[in-house]
């Protein structure tokens, strides 16, 4: 691992991009204590309290093609959904990429890639709730000091979780999409659970059952098996 750590910084993923385009090593990490115009999915905007929280992006390069990134992003929520088990049993990822500490979401990321030179660049962005605990205007959110009710140092955090990054590297090398696939499905939110959705401005209950090869949801939903893109329907909690 290579850290490089600033005070403050736009946004980690928009430099690291760049970076990577100047022929960066896999596992260079870019820290940055605030970061002032973070992205979350989708064009969200991802917001941070400075000092509290982890923001960070870090570069993987490999031979994976664009039809089995959903695999790399299902293995990148599975090792954060492992890394979070330390602090409480209840870790889950709310499909597509929020990660979830009992109940609440604590952590959001965002996957932007390349190809360069034959590989495939992959550009990790991850912002963690740490030590903040003023949510009021975020009542779904949560961080691990409010879950523990300690205070953590947050370079510590930084370090255990890309040590486990490092540590469950060879899942992915070895392109064990089994399973990466089912560790994914052990993780995630509410399965198998009678739930509540917004589906064309009404609610409507139904069971989250899978993630299909495209990445899209699988929701039971009047006994039929229906598939769903980001933003076509939302989950209720």
């Amino acid at each position: 691992m290579y850290l490089i750590s600033f005070d403050s910084l736009p946004n980690t993923n928009e430099f690291l991009v760049e970076l990577s385009k100047k022929d960066a090593n896999s596992w260079t990490v870019i820290h940055a204590k605030n970061q002032t115009k973070g992205k979350g999915y989708a064009g969200n905007e991802w917001k941070v309290t400075a000092g509290e929280n982890l923001t960070f992006s870090f570069l993987l390069k490999t031979d994976y093609s664009f039809q089995e990134l959903i695999y790399f992003n299902e293995w990148i929520s599975n090792v954060i959904c492992l890394f979070l088990k330390q602090f409480h049993s209840k870790s889950n990822v709310k499909w597509p990429n929020d990660i979830i500490l009992n109940d609440k979401k604590v952590c959001g990321i965002l996957i932007e890639n390349h190809r360069s030179n034959g590989r495939m660049n992959s550009v990790i962005g991850i912002g963690m709730n740490v030590n903040q605990t003023d949510f009021n205007q975020l009542p779904k959110a949560t961080s691990i000091r409010k879950v523990t009710d300690k205070e953590y140092d947050i370079e510590e955090i930084l370090a255990g979780l890309m040590h486990l990054f490092e540590a469950e590297y060879s899942i992915l090398e070895q392109k064990d999409f089994n399973q990466i696939h089912q560790t994914y499905l052990d993780n995630l939110f509410r399965k198998d659970e009678n739930s509540t959705f917004i589906l064309n401005g009404e609610e409507t209950n139904g069971i989250i059952r899978d993630v299909n090869e495209a990445g899209n949801l699988l929701i039971e939903i009047n006994q039929e098996l229906r598939e769903f893109k980001h933003k076509e329907i939302e989950l209720l909690f």
